[in-house]
């Protein structure tokens, strides 16, 4: 009689125990369904909208900088800063050039001297002419292999650079080329640009990282005499901006995103998985 009880309790405690082995085992499989729908919903959504990366980004960084000269009296200024698309076609060549120079590895360039013209403040090398500069009684004119600046060239625009025989760097020098060098140095004619009162401000929005293409977000902002403006290229006003600024007024990401113009710049991946310029385009 007793060993009968012990074996009904015995069935009992493995028919409890089965059935909790089963809500626990549908337990796992509703939790693992849980995760796979979770994992394959963010994939979606990444596949979908794309990666964000931190405008501290080393590579958002430099991309944001690729059409950005040292100075804003060179290279046309941020002539991608306009009214309208601006794609690699809308830029000149000296442009283009002026920015793969500045942006190039020109630090340890071969320097030579030359002696200047009588009579005259240039100096004559084969058919190139170059000015002496100020206080010197030569000319210096840096020897630049070809390769480094038409490296830079094809990095930030993604194409070969077109044969020019001379550009302009900056206001008064001058690049000459000649066989598989750039001869660089002050030019025998220039002329200054002088805009010290425009302030320039650029802050990043965000960026976003979708397949093979980096989109950068910003906002821009032009200061002039108290005065906005829209864009970079044209005197187009920013009235709103105009009413609420001053010269105390704190231009931060606030304000910017409050008063600034949105640009969307377009960087596509190249087989070598690196990126070059598209496009920068006004959105509002």
């Amino acid at each position: 009689m007793k060993n009968n009880k012990k074996e009904v309790e015995k069935k009992a405690r493995e028919k409890k125990f089965s059935k909790i082995t089963i809500v626990e085992d549908k337990l796992l499989k509703v939790i693992i369904l849980v995760l796979i729908l979770i994992i394959v919903f963010l994939l979606a959504y990444r596949l979908i909208n794309g990666k964000s990366l931190s405008a501290d980004d080393k590579l958002v960084k430099e991309l944001h900088s690729y059409l950005m000269p040292n100075d804003l009296n060179n290279c046309n200024g941020l002539s991608n800063y306009a009214d309208k698309e601006i794609t690699a076609k809308d830029l000149t060549d000296d442009t283009k050039l002026c920015l793969a120079y500045q942006k190039a590895n020109v630090k340890d360039a071969e320097i030579e001297e030359y002696s200047k013209t009588k009579k005259k403040e240039t100096c004559k090398v084969d058919d190139m002419v170059f000015g002496v500069e100020e206080n010197e009684s030569k000319c210096n004119v840096a020897k630049i292999k070809k390769d480094i600046i038409e490296n830079e060239y094809k990095k930030i625009f993604g194409e070969n650079i077109k044969s020019k025989d001379s550009f302009n760097y900056d206001n008064s020098h001058i690049c000459y080329l000649k066989d598989d060098y750039y001869y660089c140095g002050k030019s025998e004619m220039y002329t200054y640009i002088i805009d010290g009162t425009s302030a320039i401000y650029r802050i990043i929005s965000k960026t976003i990282e979708k397949g093979s293409k980096i989109t950068i977000y910003d906002y821009f902002l032009k200061i002039n005499s108290s005065e906005c403006y829209k864009n970079y290229t044209t005197l187009d006003k920013n009235d709103d901006c105009t009413k609420n600024y001053n010269k105390k007024t704190k231009v931060d990401y606030g304000f910017m995103k409050k008063y600034g113009t949105m640009y969307k710049h377009v960087y596509q991946k190249n087989k070598n998985g690196e990126y070059y310029w598209v496009s920068s385009t006004p959105l509002k």
